[in-house]
């Protein structure tokens, strides 16, 4: 058994998550290999001591007391303020968008300008287009080229002369062909991944940007921006997981740091947080520095992670930098 596949029955042993058949194998490997059994008592230990120490839960009694006296310093706060104050305070929650949905945005009308822009091209066209009599504008031959018109709305009354004047949406889909080490091809897909409500169209475009990603080569900004969003917001679990095995492959750096830290508290998934922490420890093994951003979040993880597994790597972590 290599190192790696010890590593992973480790993990999923103090998960409690291990079958009778790994168990086996474990133990058999644990007799055969002194430092690791050296490495797995001294784990169990520090399992032990944790457990032992963790602080006894609240009463009843005392959360509800702590709760009546945050909502009445809540009230006394909320009761200081202006009335200038709360009506900005409304304004800023109004406009405050989830970060997801606001890149999602962002992202589609990218697409609306490069679409418009090839459809619309200077030099053809006019912004806004007007037309002024059927001649100029041959709307059975428009539809039949694939343009889709919609929203048709009139922009005043009818008048007595009879005429009447309309806008609508035309919109026709581009149809693009690239190499896939191409810039623009990378592009859309970074693109679709943090603007398609198909988690499979997410994946796919992940796996193909994964699939030219080399190792500690440095990635395009919008690609390595839309790696940290998926990571950070997209609710299906595989996708995130495979944006954060990209990050992983790319130059080590503070945004990527704080992507790794975000997934090791937020993230609801045991495997994402494992996988997260487990970077980090590869972060000292490529000679990169633990900060002291790292070792709080470490420190505070080792005190308060419900995962058994979390705990003790995150102490074993901070006693290896110590």
């Amino acid at each position: 058994m290599n190192e790696k596949k010890y590593n992973e029955l480790m993990q999923i042993y103090f998960l409690n998550e291990i079958t009778e058949k790994e168990k086996i194998e474990l133990e058999n490997y644990l007799l055969e290999n002194n430092w690791a059994k050296k490495q797995f008592e001294e784990m169990k230990k520090l399992q032990r001591t944790l457990s032992e120490n963790r602080p006894a839960p609240l009463s009843d009694k005392v959360l509800d007391e702590s709760r009546q006296l945050l909502l009445r310093k809540l009230k006394e706060e909320v009761s200081k303020k202006s009335r200038i104050v709360q009506m900005a305070d409304s304004l800023i929650n109004f406009f405050s968008l989830n970060y997801k949905y606001a890149v999602s945005g962002a992202s589609m009308m990218a697409i609306g300008f490069l679409i418009g822009y090839l459809f619309f091209a200077p030099g053809n066209l006019q912004t806004p287009l007007k037309l002024k009599n059927q001649n100029q504008f041959d709307l059975d031959k428009i539809r039949e080229g694939g343009v889709d018109i919609s929203n048709i709305r009139f922009n005043d009354q009818f008048g007595e002369s009879g005429k009447i004047e309309f806008s609508f949406n035309a919109v026709k889909p581009v149809t693009y062909e690239g190499n896939l080490k191409d810039e623009l091809t990378l592009k859309l897909l970074a693109m679709a991944l943090v603007s398609s409500e198909n988690p499979g169209v997410r994946l796919r475009s992940l796996n193909t940007i994964a699939s030219q990603t080399i190792k500690n080569i440095k990635p395009d900004i919008k690609v390595k921006s839309s790696m940290i969003t998926a990571v950070k917001t997209d609710p299906n679990a595989a996708v995130r997981k495979e944006a954060l095995n990209v990050l992983m492959k790319y130059p080590y750096d503070d945004q990527i740091r704080d992507a790794f830290l975000f997934v090791l508290q937020k993230d609801k998934n045991s495997g994402m947080r494992v996988s997260a922490i487990n970077a980090l420890a590869d972060l000292k093994q490529q000679g990169n520095s633990i900060d002291d951003e790292i070792k709080n979040v470490l420190n505070k993880q080792a005190e308060t992670a419900e995962d058994n597994f979390i705990r003790l790597r995150a102490a074993s972590l901070l006693q290896e930098v110590r």
